[in-house]
């Protein structure tokens, strides 16, 4: 049992432990600092997968504080407050804190005292409400602190209050004037933040990366994983073989050809230099390692083994192919590691973007969380560490199990499958951190595009995103927003987002409607508004709108303005998509947009949804808009297919041109029917 405040914390002698067995993560084995060590690692508290495991260094510390503060972290670690303390508090307080958030609270409390001093105090002692109040001021104004940078250096600073105040031992730290007074008025103004604030990853630059990552997990894998297995066998073989006269004299016939043959011998990357590839060699050739090393240095070709850079292929014959192409030549032995790590990456892009999860979540995924069904989808279950909590509202390090499923489609599935071949138990991405595979990303996507340019597909290279670095972070709003702003729509495959929002309806969530659910919310409620400023714009400028849904959409569009950046959370988005005199959808594909009610929808006959299905449009809809720009839009499509007419078979042409006689009538009849602002007042 964790030690709690009341049950008479005893201050901790010199040879305590600085983290107790009790915090200790499971299948932690490395060595415990003690309590009066100058560091303290904290990788004993890295329970989840990918977690940091950062040092406490305590010279860091003011000499004057030192004492003070290594007692209350010890404190925050091994002791929870007692519950009584909570009574009155907001509800996100919790007795502890969970073990990643020890080392950026330490680090908050360390520039608190080196600001203290500074400011000429001595202890916590000497600190007083007026020094609190200039503190908050400082790290907002003087640091340029966000909003919730100053928020949680603050809290961290009620932590600490809360610790001394509640321990036998207190240093005698004041209450912070914001705890009677509320936080507002000591923080800097600003806007939202985590992953509703997220920009999303731009079409031009997610299209590509989806397209690569599907195609290394489906049409790459095998060979890749043949490669791993070839190699595997190389290293082992030449591990064990023993030095024979043998040996020797097919070591020498081997590397004698490639001479005589004015040819480089097989070499290996070692850096930014290649050396000889010994083991593979020794494989080959069924010599020693040490008889590869000796001719090396004491054979007669000591200059050309020396400056080897020849291929060491392990895999010449490749099944995969991009549009019948072979997608290289060969598998080098220097190559098979960057492979093997770009497919666990694909294999990452793939499940993290196309079932919205969070980073931390695809890290806690482990090998079996996605068994094989005996009837219907497949689900992924997992363990939970972000939003794991007890009975009694506290972080629970080790995490939980979902209680909710992901459903899983099959390009995930088969992503799983894959990384399930390399990794023979426990988590399937190992302890990647989320910085370290953000930093895989950006390699896959230097390689893929200078593969793509390699077949002559310079299209399909991954362009720089616009909003910056294409961070593991960002699939997930990502995904919120094709699905709400490209519905029925590809995104570079055949991944029907229409269908994988009813999926998600149907499996995905959290431990309640939060989740994505929440985002998906917000996106879409973001689309809704973008929607109507377009339209309210348009409009006052004299365009035209027509349809059986027209005067209800120049209606919704007079609100727009009530909505400008006002949507950033999901209880705002529902409030806007829950008000039927507001919801209209932007349908580029079908040229139009639909004023939703969910009473006269002609696309949810079967049931009653909360939202339309864009991608099953009906052209008699009693929803249906149009303005001026979906006509020019029908026009334009119209006189495409009639260009693609005469170059396609004969039944083809016929269905080519009634279809753009039918969009030409659309937009006539747009043009007879449209009415403006005025009009419509």
């Amino acid at each position: 049992m964790t030690a709690s405040f009341e049950e008479a914390v005893p201050y901790p002698g010199p040879q305590a432990d600085a983290v107790l067995p009790s915090q200790v993560a499971n299948g932690f084995t490395g060595p415990v600092p003690g309590y009066a060590d100058p560091s303290w690692s904290l990788a004993a508290l890295a329970h989840a997968p990918g977690a940091s495991r950062p040092t406490i260094h305590w010279e860091t510390v003011p000499e004057a504080f030192r004492e003070d503060l290594r007692h209350l972290t010890w404190l925050l670690i091994n002791a929870p407050l007692p519950a009584s303390f909570l009574i009155g508090k907001p509800s996100r307080w919790r007795t502890t804190v969970s073990p990643r958030q020890v080392y950026p609270t330490v680090e908050r409390w360390r520039a608190f005292c080196r600001w203290l001093e500074a400011r000429g105090r001595a202890s916590l002692t000497a600190c007083t409400p007026a020094d609190l109040r200039a503190y908050a001021l400082h790290v907002g104004r003087d640091r340029g602190m966000s909003r919730s940078s100053a928020q949680k250096a603050l809290a961290a600073l009620t932590r600490l209050w809360a610790l001394d105040s509640s321990n036998n031992s207190p240093a005698g730290f004041c209450e912070p004037p914001w705890m009677s007074e509320g936080a507002d008025d000591f923080l800097p103004a600003g806007s939202s933040t985590g992953e509703n604030s997220t920009e999303p990853i731009t079409p031009e630059a997610m299209g590509p990366l989806l397209v690569w990552a599907l195609r290394v997990v489906e049409d790459f894998a095998e060979d890749i994983l043949s490669a791993v297995r070839r190699k595997e066998e190389i290293l082992a073989t030449s591990a064990r073989t023993a030095t024979t006269p043998e040996g020797w004299a097919a070591l020498e016939a081997y590397l004698g050809r490639f001479v005589a043959e004015g040819v480089s011998p097989p070499s290996m990357a070692a850096g930014n230099r290649t050396g000889l590839a010994a083991k593979y060699i020794s494989y080959m050739t069924g010599a020693s390692i040490r008889q590869v090393h000796r001719q090396t240095v004491e054979g007669p070709w000591r200059d050309q083994l020396l400056a080897a850079d020849g291929p060491a292929p392990v895999l010449a014959e490749l099944s995969g192919k991009v549009e019948g192409r072979p997608w290289k030549h060969s598998i080098d032995y220097s190559e098979v590691r960057s492979l093997r790590t770009h497919l666990t990456t694909a294999a990452y892009i793939v499940i993290s973007y196309l079932t919205g999860m969070r980073p931390g979540e695809v890290q806690g995924l482990e090998r079996g969380c996605c068994p094989q069904p005996e009837s219907g989808r497949h689900l992924i279950r997992a363990t939970v560490f972000k939003t794991a909590i007890d009975d009694a509202g506290n972080h629970v390090p080790q995490g939980i199990p979902r209680e909710v499923p992901w459903v899983a489609i099959d390009p995930v599935v088969r992503a799983i499958r894959i990384v399930e071949r390399m990794v023979p138990e426990g988590y399937l991405f190992g302890n990647c951190s989320t910085s370290t595979m953000n930093s895989r990303i950006e390699r896959f996507s230097a390689w893929a595009s200078d593969l793509a340019r390699a077949l002559d597909r310079p299209h399909e290279a991954i362009p720089e995103d616009r909003h910056g670095p294409v961070g593991a972070s960002r699939f997930r709003r990502t995904l919120a927003w094709h699905i709400a702003r490209r519905p029925g729509g590809l995104v570079a495959l055949a991944v029907q987002y229409g269908h994988m929002r009813t999926a998600m309806s149907a499996g995905y969530a959290s431990r309640s409607r939060n989740g994505i659910h929440d985002l998906l919310d917000v996106e879409t409620a973001l689309a809704v508004a973008d929607t109507l400023a377009s339209l309210n714009e348009d409009l006052e400028n004299g365009t035209g709108i027509s349809g059986p849904a027209a005067r209800r959409a120049v209606n919704a569009a007079q609100h727009a303005p009530e909505f400008a950046g006002t949507i950033v959370t999901a209880r705002q988005a529902r409030a806007l998509l829950e008000n039927p005199a507001l919801t209209v959808y932007e349908n580029p594909s079908a040229m139009l947009m639909c004023v939703y009610r969910a009473d006269r929808a002609l696309c949810n006959r079967v049931a009653v949804r909360e939202a339309p299905r864009l991608d099953r449009c009906v052209s008699s809809c009693a929803n249906i808009a149009r303005t001026d720009g979906h006509a020019h839009l029908m026009r334009q499509e119209a006189d495409s297919l009639e260009r693609q007419a005469p170059l396609s078979p004969q039944p083809l042409q016929h269905r080519l041109r009634a279809r753009a006689e039918r969009l030409r009538e659309g937009a006539d009849l747009h043009d007879r029917s449209r009415i403006v602002l005025e009009e419509a007042e």
